[in-house]
């Protein structure tokens, strides 16, 4: 028998093929490459320096940058509400090899003048209040993995409060005003955690339980509406003192930097 023939395409034709399946392979190839420097880029921009030795710094100054990050960020507005006010502005830690020494300071300030709720009072009233807030202990600190770090230790943490509203409300013809002076001394043991950006930034969160000594000191004072209106003595309450214990939920975030 005459054997068949087999068919085969021109030359011209099979190089074009092979051509065109090269052509394909190395552009696929050339996406991947691309894609992978793209990814690499951007890990090493944001986390830098994964693949060099961290270097050690001994001192971390922060700030509380909840707000700032709440702003572009979905948050849980029951834990982070519009009128968020931080306890603790500004923070600073010293390390040692065995653990750190941690210290804060915050505050607040308010005066303002008050408007009368009544068209015959020509009276001027006013509202002033201020608070610091400290806090200095020691923490010991554990690393989880390269990024992520848990510290946990005890603070003392000591508050002064003052207040003065000469018209929180009117009653029987004159305004009822109050100043209050507060005196607070805190035993906190706490447990926060770590998140490492960088071998110097940092973002941190933690949670403590107080026991608080506080001492209060009140007084109530009446400013008469009209001027024929005889003036009324002043109620000052006896100096209270009480024991009180809180929980600090880990809802503020703290921006850290290492020099």
């Amino acid at each position: 028998k005459t054997p068949a023939k087999i068919h085969r395409p021109p030359l011209a034709t099979i190089i074009r093929t092979t051509l065109r399946l090269q052509f394909n392979l190395k552009r696929q190839t050339m996406k991947k490459l691309f894609l992978t420097i793209i990814l690499t880029s951007t890990i090493l921009t944001t986390f830098g320096q994964d693949s060099t030795k961290t270097k050690g710094y001994n001192n971390e100054f922060g700030i509380d940058a909840t707000a700032f990050i709440k702003q572009f960020f979905n948050l849980n507005s029951a834990q982070y509400p519009d009128n968020y006010s931080a306890t603790y502005y500004l923070t600073y830690r010293r390390h040692f090899k065995c653990g750190n020494i941690r210290f804060a300071i915050g505050g607040s300030y308010a005066d303002y003048d008050l408007s009368s709720g009544w068209q015959a009072d020509s009276n001027k009233y006013h509202y002033n209040s201020y608070s610091i807030s400290s806090r200095i202990g020691w923490e010991f600190f554990s690393n989880l993995s390269k990024r992520w770090q848990t510290f946990y230790g005890l603070d003392f943490r000591p508050t002064i409060a003052y207040t003065k509203n000469d018209a929180p409300y009117w009653n029987g013809g004159y305004a009822n005003g109050y100043e209050s002076k507060s005196q607070i001394y805190s035993i906190a043991p706490l447990l926060g955690f770590r998140f490492r950006l960088n071998d110097r930034l940092s973002i941190s969160t933690e949670t403590s339980f107080s026991i608080n000594w506080q001492v209060d000191n009140n007084r109530k004072y009446f400013i008469p509406m009209k001027s024929t209106d005889p003036p009324l003595p002043d109620i000052v309450s006896p100096k209270t003192k009480k024991l009180v214990t809180g929980f600090s939920q880990p809802i503020s975030l703290i921006l850290t930097f290492d020099i």
